[in-house]
Formats: structure tokens, C-alpha cells, sequence
């Protein structure tokens, strides 16, 4: 698979596909590097631990039942939740490469200017591994 615009992306959480309001979701991986720079050494040396997973997302902010204010404000205190970051917007595959995990919400904010849309953000912490799926 080549190239591809991300407008075809799909995402959900707690096993609700909020895809259709999200219009930016970012998955940030993170691993922790450890410096054990020793005295002579001539340069920093790092070793690779565990790593960190988050996701930014962002969209048209909708209040109805099983979209994305219902599904990540009711998770809000009630422990992680699955969730499945499908880039490409098909099944996993050699060229589709599919993201799952559980997340817990860290923060959740809704804008509402006047003139403008009603829109919100939230941060997901990933608990635990991404797993990365090609079939």
C-alpha cells in the first residue's frame, strides 16, 4: 500500500466507533531512555526500557447517546477501556496495520465559540502495551 490520506481512518473506544466526529487523532509512542553514561565514555549512552503510548483526539463535539461525549466523559474515573486505531480504515493486514490496546482518559475538554463549531479534545494514556496487528 502506498501513500494515503487520513481521512479514512477509523477509531473507537470502550467498542464505539467515533470515527465519524473525530477529524484528528494522534498516537504518540514514547520510549524511556535511560542514560548510564559512565566517566569514559565519549559520548551519552542510553539504554531502551519500556514505553509509553498516548493519543490526542480531536473533533465535532456530539452529545447523543454512544458517540464520542457519552463514550469518554462516562469513562472518566471507571479504569482503562479498549480501544482500536486503525489508520488505514480497514482490517489488519500486511499494508494495514491496526493499533489496540486499553486507555485510560487523562483529560477531556469541549470548546464552544461563538460563530464556530462545538468541538472537543481528549487525551488518552495508553495502560499497558500497543499492540501493532498485520493480520
Amino acid at each position: 500500500m502506498a501513500r494515503q490520506a487520513g481521512n479514512v481512518a477509523n477509531f473507537s473506544y470502550n467498542s464505539v466507533a467515533i470515527e465519524d466526529e473525530l477529524n484528528n487523532i494522534t498516537l504518540t509512542v514514547t520510549p524511556t531512555l535511560t542514560e548510564v553514561t559512565a566517566f569514559a565514555d565519549t559520548g551519552a549512552e542510553f539504554v531502551e526500557g519500556l514505553y509509553n503510548g498516548t493519543f490526542a483526539i480531536a473533533g465535532a463535539w456530539d452529545g447523543a447517546a454512544s458517540q464520542g461525549d457519552a463514550t469518554i466523559f462516562g469513562q472518566i474515573g471507571s479504569g482503562e477501556a479498549a480501544f482500536v486505531f486503525q489508520p488505514t480504515g480497514a482490517a489488519a493486514g500486511a499494508s494495514s496495520p491496526n493499533y489496540t490496546g486499553n486507555a485510560l482518559v487523562s483529560s477531556y475538554v469541549i470548546t464552544a465559540d461563538v460563530g464556530g463549531a462545538t468541538t472537543y479534545t481528549a487525551d488518552l494514556q495508553v495502560n499497558g502495551p500497543v499492540t501493532r496487528a498485520v493480520s
